[in-house]
């Protein structure tokens, strides 16, 4: 139930846009996978800007002032180009380490990432550490150590605790940095961690007329692992492209919150950034609403 102009996303992309102007004085940026534009409208009200996107396509409602560039950021060659920002993009890389290696050779001056933390969601049993879309664990040592191996050290960060809890970094090129100690987490936490999160929603009571909630990808991992799937009746997502629609691998539709008598359901709520804003979603169209935390 979340866009990139979500409520969430605007409070973190605002902090960003904070992160990088007290962080660098280049008027010339270059955003990985900048969707359609958020963080760029922020940073333009405050500074003017050369801006150029990298992605697989331009996004239809990507700014027209905004310059495009079509590539891999894994393999593209950023020669001449000073700044490079990914906000939530590197831990869906398919191999991030590609990607270091590129900007290093191309001596990209200053690297901006925001990431997940990863470190936060293994301490509070959040598995969306390692998931479908997210290719390698990320923690903080983690990110200092592969970014060092490609003479890059870490001159600022700033850990976010927003609803979209996040780490920002400034990586800023440097010919003699040393590498880190090889940052070491034993397999079985993240074994153990799944394996208990599997069981908890195969064992879990589904009341009949259940809605899950988002369908994102904790909403369809949640409805794989559910025993009784006949009780539920689909899906409800504020993605207006997903409304309307049998939500592939379920054979569910997935429901506008509106379209859906919300008193004479329940709500089976997966894990989210946006749970918070979810909820207060929910309660306004319906105050009564039956919500079960999965």
């Amino acid at each position: 139930m979340h866009s990139s102009f979500s409520t969430a996303w605007l409070a973190h992309n605002t902090k960003l846009a904070e992160f990088i102007l007290n962080n660098t004085d280049s008027l010339s940026l270059l955003e990985i996978g900048a969707n359609k534009g958020c963080l760029f409208k922020i940073l333009s009200k405050q500074r003017k800007l050369d801006y150029t996107v990298l992605d697989m396509y331009r996004e239809a409602e990507l700014p027209s002032e905004v310059n495009f560039l079509q590539g891999n950021c894994e393999t593209f060659d950023f020669s001449g180009i000073n700044t490079v920002i990914l906000s939530h993009v590197f831990e869906h890389l398919l191999n991030p380490i590609n990607f270091v290696n590129m900007v290093c050779k191309a001596k990209v001056n200053e690297v901006f990432i925001s990431n997940p933390n990863f470190d936060h969601f293994l301490e509070t049993n959040n598995i969306t550490t390692i998931y479908s879309q997210h290719s390698f664990y990320c923690g903080f040592d983690h990110l200092l150590y592969i970014f060092s191996l490609n003479k890059y050290r870490c001159e600022a960060f700033y850990k976010y605790n927003g609803p979209v809890k996040s780490i920002m970094f400034k990586f800023l090129y440097d010919p003699i940095v040393l590498p880190k100690a090889v940052p070491y987490i034993h397999k079985d936490i993240f074994i153990n961690l799944y394996v208990k999160r599997i069981n908890d929603i195969k064992n879990l009571e589904v009341p009949p007329n259940s809605v899950i909630c988002p369908s994102g990808t904790m909403g369809q991992y949640l409805y794989y692992f559910i025993t009784k799937k006949e009780n539920i009746l689909g899906f409800i997502d504020n993605n207006t492209e997903r409304q309307n629609k049998i939500l592939y691998g379920t054979g569910k539709t997935v429901f506008s919150p509106k379209d859906i008598d919300l008193s004479n359901v329940t709500v089976l709520l997966a894990d989210s950034f946006y749970n918070d804003e979810i909820i207060t979603g929910l309660k306004a169209l319906c105050a009564t609403v039956q919500i079960i935390f999965v």
